[in-house]
């Protein structure tokens, strides 16, 4: 009986040390860039960040001939899209807002509309 309880034992032991560790979530996401007609955007700069200042998450990028750019964060998180094309003065801007879910790709998309000196904003 004693040697069957250390047999247990040292299995229990064993198994505890090879067991699979769960590996750590991943928050992708996808930023589509679309114009008013819903035709997507080459081209557009676009920068995802959270909406307060000296936010830790910034992601930077431009939409590829499908007019998508996509990025991984290590975190939950709401994050404002922002796309802008044309400059320092941009000609066309849009935005949005995105919440990240473990291992969960979220696509959002972003309509870009002739930029309005006006516009306050998201």
């Amino acid at each position: 009986m004693k040697n069957l309880l250390r047999i247990i034992f040292l299995a229990f032991i064993t198994l505890s040390f090879f067991s699979c560790e769960k590996e750590a979530s991943k928050y992708p996401f996808t930023v589509k860039v679309v114009s008013e007609d819903g035709v997507p955007v080459t081209n557009v700069d676009v920068i995802a960040t959270a909406p307060v200042a000296d936010a830790i998450p910034y992601f930077e990028g431009s939409t590829n001939e499908s007019g998508t750019v996509s990025f991984e964060y290590d975190k939950e998180a709401v994050l404002q899209i922002q796309a802008t094309r044309g400059g320092a003065t941009p000609t066309f801007q849009g935005c949005n807002f995105v919440k990240l879910e473990a291992d969960k790709n979220i696509t959002v998309k972003v309509v870009l509309l002739p930029y309005d000196p006006s516009s306050t904003g998201c």
